[in-house]
């Protein structure tokens, strides 16, 4: 009797502690995409439309809770917790491929996700149309904004911060319609003053790379970048754990306030 007791109460244990574990320690993974295409291998920042397609499989195999990142940011807001095996699915840049390879297989996957816009990069060669654009945001992909120029904003003086900040907002709205509510910093350049220029700018939230300490602030919001290398499916299933960043080194940002210098541009890498 002794020893079933024991066992019980071993067993309880563990539970109490896993729980323990995941409250305080569990992050919903935002992952961070970008090419969906093989255009740009040396950058390292592509997947291979196959490998993504195996990735979406995988969330939909597994049932994952897929989630809009506008939901991730309420529910932080409201200080609701999220099942595990929730994540959310992000794209920065606003290259065609997003539309041409990532569209089709999340709208059959019936996946929510976010592409950033570089608004000045808006029907260029290479990247997506003000069509293209309605296209997705009629599809379930949220429209935010990269900035202009996909500037790395500490290096900026601050007339140019609030203009990069604003003015992609406003292009965005005027091309879909309705009001444009995610950011994401360049790079990851995101400072305490830059964080207030895009909560004062009318964003409901904004998502920043490896930088920041703080996992729980809607306007810092770590991300897990997701590369080439992820088409191995044990890679991307502790990506998508939900404890991948754990004890990982957060980058601090490389400058403490945008520059308070000439109107000059640094173009984030």
């Amino acid at each position: 009797m002794k020893k079933i007791l024991s066992a019980i109460f071993a067993c309880g244990l563990l539970v109490l502690l896993a729980l323990v574990f995941q409250r305080n320690f569990y992050e919903v993974p935002v992952l961070m995409y970008h090419r969906v295409d093989v255009s740009d291998r040396e950058s390292g920042v592509y997947v291979r439309p196959e490998n993504f397609e195996k990735q979406m499989e995988f969330l939909k195999v597994h049932r994952y809770h897929v989630m809009p990142l506008e939901t991730l940011i309420q529910d932080l807001k409201a200080r609701r917790r999220n099942p595990p095996k929730s994540v959310v699915i992000t794209f920065d840049d606003g290259t065609l491929d997003n539309i041409k390879n990532a569209f089709p297989v999340l709208k059959t996957m019936g996946f929510p996700a976010t592409v950033f816009m570089i608004t000045e990069n808006i029907g260029r060669p290479g990247w997506l149309s003000e069509e293209d654009l309605k296209i997705l945001d009629e599809g379930g992909v949220s429209i935010g904004s990269h900035t202009l120029n996909h500037a790395y904003l500490p290096e900026l003086p601050v007339s140019r911060v609030q203009e990069e900040i604003a003015g992609s907002k406003k292009r965005l709205e005027g091309i879909l319609g309705h009001e444009v509510t995610l950011f994401s910093y360049p790079a990851g350049g995101v400072t305490p003053q830059i964080r207030e220029f895009v909560e004062k700018a009318g964003y409901a939230g904004a998502v920043t790379t490896n930088y920041g300490k703080e996992r729980h602030d809607p306007y810092s919001l770590h991300r897990v970048k997701v590369g080439d290398s992820s088409g191995n499916l044990f890679n991307f299933l502790a990506k998508t754990s939900g404890f991948y960043s754990l004890g990982k080194k957060r980058v601090s940002h490389r400058a403490a306030d945008p520059a308070p210098a000439e109107d000059y541009l640094t173009v984030g890498q």
